[in-house]
């Protein structure tokens, strides 16, 4: 089966057509005189008809043949064989059981694997969902849509609950059959972080007083905490995350900043950018960058008796947003939202051009043409 890639250039093409029969010599031929005296006394009649006809035919048609070659080169000919149906892959995601999968996907014939890294056979050993880098369903499908061949079905079989999902969109090159069962695989809970977030206190009085209730806040607000509380001066241990302090931090504090750690401090005077204010709109929390970590000073001592902002029941969750682990990017999605994107022209199998064979076809119209225009010009004997 033949069809054409640029279909509408060609056709604007063929418009050249008129050209060889504009330009090839059209001539018009009246009949020759002939003298013969008894014609004379013959009385005078209209003249025939001028009559029109084409020279040089065969010429002609080589031309005309050599723009419609043109004109379908243009319109990019492809070659697509459409003997055999195309072949059918089902992939199942771990969890839903075979024969649910097969009573959903009419296709005996198809190639029937799991979802999974090494797409092993249908027919083996459930496994469990898919785990490892490059191991998600998104992942699997991508490699599964870059590795089949244009004209491949693909059909894939999921649960309602599709889990560990990236941040882009699905976007294949086909077509992709996306089955949907009730049911299947329950994916793991959703958790911000199983590891207790780690942070130190160092600070007296007032500032120490203020730094615990912030950390229960906090909990109650339910963030998994590992406090140290020490006295000023007591050493730092490593992994903290946050340190709570009530004075500016020194040169060796900076250098244990730079490694990931966040300062917090009240410091009136500090530089950086304003990352929270408070109702009248003043400054409230400033911090700036120290190699990895960060400085992050509150402007005012950390007392809530001597600073009333420190109170409002807003700013607990608000530094903790600012000051505590970055929220886990949701991972789960229903499989009906997640459908891949369709293909903008879908495969109909592959294709081989046709233009080396019209460029061949084109050169040896144009040879032919050129020699029988040289010999018509030739002078006769």
């Amino acid at each position: 089966m033949i069809d054409f890639a640029a279909p509408a250039t060609g056709g604007l093409a063929l418009a050249a057509l008129l050209v060889p029969l504009v330009i090839h010599r059209v001539r018009w031929r009246l009949p020759g005189a002939i003298p013969f005296a008894a014609l004379d006394w013959l009385a005078a009649r209209a003249p025939p008809r001028r009559q029109w006809q084409l020279d040089e035919r065969l010429l002609l048609a080589l031309r005309l043949l050599l723009v419609a070659l043109l004109a379908a080169l243009l319109a990019e000919p492809q070659w697509r064989a459409s003997g055999e149906p195309p072949r059918t892959v089902v992939r199942v995601l771990p969890g839903i059981a075979p024969e649910a999968a097969r009573a959903a996907v009419d296709a005996p014939l198809a190639d029937w694997r799991w979802l999974a890294v090494g797409n092993p056979p249908l027919d083996a050993t459930p496994i469990g969902l898919p785990t490892g880098p490059g191991a998600s369903p998104t992942s699997l499908i991508r490699a599964l849509d870059a590795e089949l061949p244009p004209a491949v079905r693909l059909i894939v079989v999921l649960p309602e609950q599709l889990s560990g999902l990236d941040g882009e969109r699905l976007q294949l090159g086909r077509e992709v059959d996306w089955r949907v069962l009730p049911g299947g695989p329950s994916p793991p809970p959703e958790t911000t972080s199983t590891r207790p977030f780690p942070i130190a206190i160092r600070a007296e009085a007032a500032a120490a007083v203020l730094a615990r209730a912030l950390l229960a806040a906090w909990r109650a607000d339910g963030m998994a905490l590992a406090v140290d509380d020490a006295p000023p001066g007591a050493p730092l241990p490593a992994g903290q995350a946050l340190l709570i302090t009530d004075s500016p931090p020194d040169a060796a504090l900076r250098t244990q900043a730079a490694d990931g750690l966040t300062v917090l401090y009240g410091d009136a005077a500090a530089d950086g950018e304003v990352l929270l204010r408070d109702d009248d709109g003043a400054p409230l929390l400033r911090c700036q960058s120290a190699g990895r970590g960060r400085l992050c000073a509150l402007a005012g001592p950390l007392d809530a008796g001597a600073w009333p902002a420190l109170r409002d029941p807003q700013r607990p969750r608000q530094l903790r947003a600012l000051l505590g682990p970055s929220p886990a990017v949701p991972d789960r999605a229903p499989a009906v939202a997640v459908a891949p994107l369709k293909a903008a022209q879908p495969s109909r199998g592959a294709a081989t051009p046709l233009a080396p064979w019209l460029a061949v076809a084109i050169a040896a119209v144009a040879l032919l043409e050129r020699a029988l225009a040289a010999r018509r010009r030739q002078p006769a004997e």
